[in-house]
């Protein structure tokens, strides 16, 4: 895989990983979440509650709700070479809720994961 992103490589490639972690296929893959979360990954919920990696794997078959989800406003901020912040809204069909999104990643051994996420709903 190509380590010289561009910044806009770099936007497309991670709003498409973004959008692939939105996608019921995906989220209850436990192959898929294990590919996409770097091994210290850490969720700040929109519950207020803080998930690691271990968590979210186990929660992949924790639920059949199909979650009908929309990512727009994506923005890229690279922090370094191989650090990204992307910051993004979701709407979310099943609750018609929006919340902001915001996560960091990580360029591990020539493959994005995601190494830092917080969801803060709108009210």
């Amino acid at each position: 895989m190509n380590n010289d992103w561009n910044d806009e490589e770099l936007a497309v490639h991670l709003e498409g990983l973004e959008k692939n972690l939105l996608n019921h296929e995906v989220r209850t893959s436990y192959e898929d979440f294990d590919r996409l979360l770097a091994d210290d990954f850490v969720e700040f919920g929109s519950s207020g509650r803080v998930f690691d990696k271990r968590e979210q794997l186990e929660a992949t078959n924790a639920s059949d709700e199909v979650l009908v989800m929309h990512l727009t406003d994506f923005h890229l901020n690279r922090l370094a070479e191989d650090v990204a912040h992307v910051t993004f809204k979701v709407y979310k069909e099943n609750n018609n809720q929006y919340s902001l999104r915001s996560s960091i990643w990580k360029l591990n051994e020539d493959r994005w994961q995601m190494f830092f996420h917080q969801g803060t709903n709108i009210v």
